[in-house]
């Protein structure tokens, strides 16, 4: 394993091979180490955050590409805004917290045509019920500037805990701050 000191964030570039039923993650995929959350299956389960478009029982994120983005990686061309639209509805129907995913893309439009949305979602399936237990959702720019975050009222404390460590990992200290402070 090489580690790589990029400003304040520790890059990992995984070079094994994959456990099996484990899916080996692109060469130039971020790898973030699962802080201390204070939640041990969790943590057990979360070996690592990942920084690109992911979709496990543990973390659910989704890069929503800018309005001025008019590419695909393909490099086909596109209107102004559309892939911009035809992230967003997938990101709709991957989360928890659609209304606050949407009331917050609203809210900050003029970053989002500019800028890259991240949306971010941690939950932990008990095997009792199967049904996720999500910690919360957090969106952030492309510069990982924490926007805003959401937490169930339901056991609000607890997820509020674990949901803010993972946020400290992900986001900026600035702009963690700055958004918890008021």
């Amino acid at each position: 394993m090489r580690i790589k000191k990029a400003s304040s964030w520790l890059v990992f570039f995984v070079r094994r091979s994959p456990a099996k039923g484990e899916r080996m993650p692109h060469p130039q995929t971020v790898l973030l180490p699962c802080p201390s959350v204070g939640h041990r299956a969790f943590e057990k389960s979360l070996k690592s955050i990942r920084i690109e478009d992911t979709d496990t029982p543990q973390q659910i994120t989704k890069f929503v590409r800018p309005t001025l983005c008019l590419t695909d990686t393909l490099g086909a061309g596109y209107l102004e805004g559309e892939l911009q639209r035809t992230d967003l509805t997938a990101a709709l129907g991957m989360f928890h917290y659609p209304k606050f995913i949407e009331r917050c893309f609203a809210a900050h439009r003029e970053l989002f045509t500019v800028a890259q949305c991240r949306i971010y979602q941690f939950q932990t399936i008990p095997a009792k019920s199967g049904v996720p237990f999500v910690f919360g959702l957090f969106i952030t720019d492309d510069q990982h500037n924490l926007v805003d975050f959401c937490v169930d009222t339901q056991q609000r404390e607890k997820r509020r805990g674990v949901l803010l460590r993972l946020i400290r990992a992900v986001c900026t200290p600035t702009s963690v701050n700055r958004k918890l402070s008021h």
